[in-house]
């Protein structure tokens, strides 16, 4: 949701050559109330910086004539540029706070899409802590840094006139002035480059904790299992540790800078009221302008400030934009960077491709309208040949469909025409009709008392419950779809489970509901898509034999007249299948036949048969492999049968 008062620009893509391009492709998306803070600014500061004046001129005028008209006129010039300056300084206050919060959506949205269109490629060159560290903290870092920048355009122009000012009156002053404060500047500005390379590294030391932190509490449940928690423990507090000594480097410095801003700007003002101070002895000055130029001077400390704490802010935003180049300077594995950015919306409209599937790398290929296995002896093999049909990796062999490469294919068309569906399940906190349609579901039902009762009672195990007790629950538009993906996938007891049936919650992962259902709800969504080729990636390992059974002929119901590619080991799935090709060491196809005609080949000593029948075997762990026709004779699969396919777009 967006609350800015500002019309939304298309995000277009920054220039990421250096940082200062980043930096400018940012203050131009926020030109307009940057602008407008920029000229409060002026106002405001310009209005203090000459106060000191009209306080000299009535203190001059009171002392010669008493109270006169002209010091009448001077107090209500005062009152009226001091109501000017509250309006200044209220727009300033407002509109520099707009340009911090405009400039840290952006960026914010700058890494949501980065992240989603990089995809696998992502994790390969960019930690997920260093991710959470641009959104977390150096977006609002970068913001602060032009919300700074503002005042410090006011303070400029302030001094300038200050010092016309000095320089009219007292040109000795004027130069001192004119000579000391950017001396003065030059000065804090030393501390710039240290600070900057302390901050950077520990921005790193934080990335680098925040990345275990995340990777511990995402498998807190595995490191208990196997007793690895000591071990993560350690590394974490190693990882804090260091964190610590960095940042007590970073506020080392930072108190340097401190120290400088508070002594500089007070022995600039003590040297600015000697030297007045001694030309008011002298008679070169009135009383008057003694007052003055001490108000000047007490003014000139404001601008020291402001820049002094710019160059802090400066410094977090150079270490933020330099993390936020190399997250934009990451290329995705497959299409464009254009062409991924509208991937969702243009694979709604996108024409699907039908017919067969050639991939070279492996010499496989998979007819239209067949349900098709692939058995590897090694699960990376038979992921690497999903990411190539998947068109997850540009620079991988060529895959064709109906004779066409799908590199010379859009991404769009090739990613609706052949959907891959990883062998991790990965679900979002949201309803179950939310995790099954993804960002086109619909808006949540509302569920009454009626249909509450009705879900407790099916989640008590009754059985038929009376049809005057249980009403037949509402449903939105496509409901029906749902829940039938939900019966191909066997995942009727993740309806009746959640109290609101569709519109039950689904915890953050799925962590709600358990591994097998997971599995389950993933299936469903995978054969919602309708893909022309589905490539699904071991579907059933964290099932048990009997639902493994039930689902693998669900599936072949269900997509019944489509491609379907399954990459799995397991001989109930491997039994319904129409062939199942037989991955060699190498990576390239082997053999080719049902499953029952492997395993007959096997008894009748073919090598590549029972090469087949051992990788099944040991997917089953029984010494021989079962057919398949009897639900009980095999165990269930392993739960990591293949490895996941990470960076999946659909």
């Amino acid at each position: 949701m967006r609350f800015l008062p500002v019309p939304d620009a298309p995000l277009a893509t920054p220039p990421t050559r250096s940082t200062r391009a980043v930096l400018a492709w940012l203050l131009r998306r926020a030109a307009a109330p940057f602008a407008v803070a920029c000229a409060a600014s002026i106002v405001a500061n310009v209005i203090q910086a000459i106060v000191p004046a009209f306080l000299g001129a009535a203190l001059d005028s009171g002392i010669e004539h008493g109270l006169t008209p002209r010091i009448w006129a001077l107090a209500l010039g005062l009152l009226a540029l001091f109501c000017v300056y509250a309006v200044g300084d209220t727009m300033l206050s407002y509109f520099s706070t707009l340009v911090r919060l405009r400039i840290s959506f952006d960026i914010d949205r700058l890494v949501g899409r980065q992240v989603t269109t990089t995809g696998a490629a992502l994790d390969r060159q960019t930690s997920s802590g260093e991710v959470s560290s641009i959104v977390a903290s150096d977006s609002d870092s970068i913001g602060t840094f032009f919300q700074r920048a503002v005042p410090v355009i006011g303070a400029a122009v302030s001094f300038a006139v200050v010092a016309v000012l000095m320089l009219r009156t007292s040109p000795l002053l004027g130069t001192i002035v004119i000579i000391g404060m950017p001396l003065t500047a030059w000065i804090v500005t030393l501390v710039i480059k240290p600070l900057q390379s302390r901050q950077s590294r520990q921005r790193e030391a934080q990335s680098e904790v925040t990345t275990i932190t995340t990777d511990t509490v995402a498998g807190l449940r595995i490191l208990r299992g196997i007793g690895g928690e000591e071990v993560f423990a350690d590394r974490y507090r190693q990882a804090s540790q260091e964190l610590r000594r960095r940042g007590v480097q970073v506020a080392g410095t930072q108190s340097i800078l401190m120290s400088l801003q508070v002594l500089l700007p007070g022995l600039f003002v003590a040297a600015i009221v000697w030297a007045a101070a001694r030309l008011a002895i002298e008679g070169e000055i009135t009383a008057g302008e003694l007052i003055t130029f001490y108000g000047y001077t007490a003014y000139l400390s404001w601008p020291l400030m402001v820049f002094s704490s710019s160059v802090q802010e400066y410094t977090r935003a150079v270490v933020g934009v330099r993390r936020l180049r190399r997250l934009l300077e990451t290329a995705p594995t497959a299409g464009t960077a254009a062409e991924r950015q509208h991937l969702e919306r243009d694979m709604r409209s996108a024409e699907p491709v039908t017919g067969q599937i050639h991939d070279t790398a492996s010499g496989a290929r998979f007819a239209p309208g067949l349900m098709t296995a692939i058995v590897a002896p090694n699960p990376d093999i038979s992921a690497a040949l999903a990411t190539r049909l998947g068109r997850f990796n540009d620079g991988a062999s060529p895959v064709t469909l109906d004779g066409v490469d799908l590199r010379e294919m859009g991404l769009a068309r090739a990613r609706a025409s052949i959907v891959v569906a990883g062998a991790e399940a990965q679900l979002f906190t949201g309803t179950l009709r939310q995790a099954l349609s993804g960002r086109d579901a619909p808006d949540p039902v509302p569920v009454g008392p009626a249909e509450l009762a009705a879900a407790e009672a099916r989640r008590a195990g009754v059985a038929d419950v009376d049809q005057q007790v249980r009403p037949q629950p509402r449903q939105a538009d496509g409901d029906n779809r749902l829940l039938a993906a939900l019966e191909a996938a066997d995942a009727n007891d993740i309806l009746t489970s959640l109290h609101a049936g569709l519109a039950g919650m689904i915890t953050e992962k799925g962590r709600s509901l358990s591994g097998g259902q997971r599995q389950r709800v993933a299936l469903a969504r995978a054969l919602l898509t309708e893909a022309p080729a589905l490539v699904l990636i071991s579907p059933t390992s964290a099932l048990d034999s009997h639902t493994e059974a039930r689902v693998a002929q669900r599936i072949r119901s269900a997509r019944a007249g489509r491609t379907t590619v399954v990459a799995t080991e397991s001989p109930l799935v491997l039994a319904v299948c129409d062939e199942v090709v037989l991955l060699g060491e190498d990576g390239r196809e082997r053999a080719r036949a049902t499953h029952r005609e492997m395993l007959s080949r096997a008894r009748a000593g073919d090598e590549s048969a029972l090469a087949y029948r051992r990788i099944v075997a040991r997917a089953t762990g029984s010494e021989d492999a079962p057919d398949g026709n009897d639900a009980g004779g095999a165990d269930a699969a392993p739960a990591a049968a293949s490895e996941p396919i990470r960076g999946v777009d659909r």
